[in-house]
């Protein structure tokens, strides 16, 4: 028999034992599934066998069979130079403005978040042509991959989204309901981040092309519509209910190989291998962290952390509620990657976010702006990693840069919190069935 003493402790073990080994350096998801097993060591009440139970419950989704697909779908776009087509059709559009670069990269993140739901796909793709060209283009180098890392973050908020889709998951909360919410959220970070570099390129000379031709708008934006057509199809399929966001994925692949193979003629089998090989490589470490969240999850509730949290916090205001939980998740957020991090912060805030009347796609939505910024805040920071090494300057370089563009996705964040019908009003609107 289990002491009371010991039972008042083991909680406190539970995030103490996770945060010895994270400090130290073990991988998130081995010192998830490690914390795990330490507690059946010191809990006679816990078993191996429900460990193990718990953590494939937690991979036992098909749902979470839409993480693979979607980067696999943005893979494809890269091997077969969809995304090329997608960066000739926004230059044409904008290329007659001053900064047409800087807003070409962002007008890009927000049409290549549309396909492959995933920010550091979006930062890898985008960046390998774009931070050389405007490198040449004489634009500073510590600007082209603030603007990079900072537009690719659009890819975890403009559906398909892939964080999305895992909280949808983990919370039981409505996956098109989220899709539907991040819309405009995402198309007002892009707007922010275009008025943002209208501001910053004025104090640079910059090339100014001629505008272009009715003949070269009508060539290119036939190519650029065609994959621009990928969201369209994902999100009206779910939304009319006529696929689930798994076979969503499974179309966007089957529309990537079609474009690479069939219409553009750029793919080669050898290029399919590869971007499958890649893919496997990305998301297995992903979601193998969600493997064992599901079982840290599992110790969250069976030494009921949640509703000892909801007896010592009494704050019934949403709006400080959701700040202060903003806070956590932001600081969470720049410490490790976002997936984990959600599977560990989803069953402790959801319930408190219930308790005080958040409509639960509202706080999805935020949750996942907030522990997705971390993709631009160092220590973890992997889209500004990865931009800053195509680039190749120190990330430190272009820190400064980029907590500009930070500034102004908080600022959105804090509208969403303040006013939540900027979330609910297109799921209201065309799918009120999922909220």
């Amino acid at each position: 028999m289990i002491s009371m003493d010991a039972l008042y402790i083991l909680p406190w073990l539970l995030f103490g034992l996770l945060g010895v080994l994270i400090v130290v350096g073990v991988p998130i998801a081995m010192a998830l599934v490690l914390t795990a097993v330490g507690m059946v060591i010191l809990d006679p009440r816990l078993t191996y066998w429900v460990m193990f139970q718990r953590m494939y419950n937690g991979m036992d989704s098909f749902v979470l069979l839409a993480v693979p697909l979607f980067l696999l779908a943005g893979n494809l776009m890269n091997a077969a130079r969809i995304t090329d087509r997608l960066i000739t059709l926004c230059m044409r559009l904008v290329g007659h403005v001053k900064g047409a670069l800087a807003h070409v990269n962002v007008m890009v993140s927000m049409l290549f978040a549309g396909v492959s739901g995933s920010s550091t796909a979006d930062s890898a793709g985008v960046g390998t042509v774009l931070i050389p060209a405007m490198q040449r283009e004489g634009y500073p180098t510590h600007f082209a991959v603030a603007v990079t890392a900072a537009s690719s973050v659009m890819g975890i908020i403009i559906p398909p989204s892939i964080n999305m889709i895992v909280w949808g998951a983990l919370t039981n909360t409505s996956i098109a309901g989220l899709f539907l919410g991040g819309i405009l959220p995402g198309v007002m970070i892009g707007i922010a981040q275009l008025l943002m570099n209208v501001g910053y390129v004025r104090r640079y000379q910059v090339p100014v092309r001629p505008r272009a031709s009715w003949r070269q708008l009508a060539s290119s934006g036939k190519d650029g519509l065609l994959a621009a057509g990928i969201p369209v199809v994902i999100i009206g399929g779910i939304t009319l209910g006529i696929v689930t966001p798994t076979e969503a994925a499974v179309i966007a692949v089957l529309y990537a190989l079609a474009l690479g193979f069939i219409v553009y003629r750029e793919l080669s089998f050898r290029q399919v291998l590869d971007a499958s090989t890649d893919t496997v490589r990305l998301c297995s470490l992903s979601l193998f962290s969600l493997v064992g969240a599901a079982i840290f999850g599992y110790l969250i509730s069976f030494y009921q952390i949640p509703p000892k949290l909801m007896q010592g916090v009494n704050i019934t205001d949403p709006i400080t509620l959701l700040i202060i939980m903003t806070v956590v998740m932001l600081v969470i957020g720049t410490f490790m990657d976002s997936l984990p991090a959600m599977a560990i912060m989803a069953p402790i805030f959801q319930p408190l976010a219930m308790q005080a009347g958040v409509h639960p796609v509202q706080f999805g939505v935020i949750a996942v702006m907030a522990l997705g910024l971390g993709l631009i805040t160092p220590p973890y920071g992997l889209c500004l990693m990865i931009s800053a090494k195509i680039g190749g300057i120190p990330l430190l370089k272009a820190l400064g840069t980029t907590m500009l563009y930070l500034s102004i996705m908080l600022a959105v964040i804090l509208l969403l919190i303040v006013f939540p019908d900027i979330v609910l009003t297109i799921p209201r609107l065309i799918a009120p069935d999922f909220v």
